[in-house]
């Protein structure tokens, strides 16, 4: 059971978004990478903020992948992270991994294969603070998203993002906290001493039923992948109350940086998990949205073949919807059944099909439709419709 200062410390600085519950661990190795970091911390043996989470909040999901075993590949999700079986290494170091959650919310590109991505809009859901706070949000992130870097080693974090531009907080212009003192990954982007510090320390761990000390507690590209941005500092409302937040964005977590908190709590991980769920498998269907198509995009002018996906809310019969193209005068071009890509029973999930047509004589306005067919009288029913530009001949 999460302690009474967790709750107080993460309430002041990450948004919370309520789990359906609490739930068991469902495969035995995200069991046993769970207990070596966070076990500790559950029992009261150390103080610091959590790796994964107090508990997974949904059970574990059978998530379209490509690239695994049928397709499919056993995920849970927990606060921080979500834990993946990772087939090609069932036996080995990399048994579990944790998705690269917060590139595909800044992105708008969910994962489904190594190399293949089905669209959704960037995620439009708060970094940290109050759930209610208008910035930053993931989506908000894309301007310093893989840009080139600006700042040098030997400098200091300093900078404030806000909604149009970016500021100098002078306060942290000389702060040691915030010295730039290394660079690493693809973009060469300088890490904070805070942040390196957390990203290298040592601790107790638990490991074979053993607590044992280790020196690092972790290692930080497994768990928080390479930034994918520079870091920043932001104002955030918490409990109604403004604070100054530092973060910075890795290609699996983010890491904030609150110098009002408790010594163990200033440096901690974003409640990515909880944030990538309700992005993928809630904010989708707000509003009683049965589906949405999220490409094409609306508006778009269309060619023959078209690439259709979206994501459809878990309650199309048999998880099968048909997929059409029509025009404004109701001329259907191109239709095509396809299953929803489910993790399981009721539960969102993605659809992906193509669509061949012939064009018509001249461009004409047209919509594509998903369309869900009634199990006892075949009663088609509209489950999302997009409006687009059909290309003519």
């Amino acid at each position: 059971m999460r302690s009474m200062r967790w709750l107080i410390i993460c309430g002041l600085l990450l948004l919370a978004v309520l789990p359906a519950q609490a739930e068991d661990f469902g495969e035995p190795a995200f069991q046993q990478t769970w207990l070596r970091s966070d076990y500790p911390v559950q029992q009261g043996r150390v103080e610091r903020s959590w790796t994964w989470g107090p508990q997974p909040f949904t059970p574990v999901l059978r998530e379209w992948y490509v690239d695994s075993p049928g397709q499919h590949r056993p995920v849970q999700y927990l606060d921080k992270s979500r834990m993946e079986l990772n087939a090609a290494d069932a036996n080995g170091q990399w048994a579990v991994t944790n998705g690269l959650l917060v590139k595909e919310m800044i992105t708008g590109q969910v994962q489904v294969g190594d190399n293949k991505f089905i669209t959704l809009d960037p995620a439009d859901v708060p970094l940290a603070g109050d759930p209610t706070n208008p910035f930053p949000r993931y989506n908000d992130l894309q301007r310093i998203y893989g840009q080139p870097a600006t700042l040098e080693l030997g400098g200091h974090a300093d900078r404030l993002l806000t909604p149009t531009a970016f500021e100098i907080l002078p306060q942290y212009s000389d702060d040691p906290a915030t010295q730039l003192v290394t660079t690493t990954g693809p973009y060469n982007y300088p890490i904070p001493q805070v942040f390196w510090n957390y990203m290298n320390r040592s601790g107790l761990v638990y490991v074979d039923g053993q607590y044992v000390q280790s020196d690092p507690l972790w290692s930080w590209v497994y768990v928080l992948g390479y930034p994918i941005a520079e870091p920043y500092w932001a104002r955030v409302q918490v409990g109604g109350v403004e604070h100054a937040v530092m973060f910075q964005a890795f290609e699996r977590r983010i890491l904030t940086y609150t110098p009002t908190n408790p010594a163990e709590w200033q440096v901690e991980m974003g409640n990515v998990g909880q944030h990538y769920y309700r992005w993928r498998y809630a904010e989708p269907f707000v509003g009683g949205k049965q589906a949405v198509i999220t490409a094409p995009e609306l508006s778009a002018v269309v060619t023959s073949p078209l690439l259709v996906q979206g994501f459809e809310n878990g309650t199309a019969f048999e998880a099968r919807v048909t997929v059409r193209l029509r025009t404004a005068s109701g001329e259907v071009l191109a239709s095509a059944a396809t299953s929803i890509y489910r993790p399981d029973i009721g539960v969102p999930g993605p659809f992906e099909v193509q669509l061949n047509f012939t064009p018509p004589p001249t461009t004409t306005p047209g919509q594509v439709e998903v369309v869900a067919f009634s199990p006892r009288d075949g009663t088609p029913q509209v489950l999302a419709a997009q409006s687009v530009m059909i290309a003519g001949r």
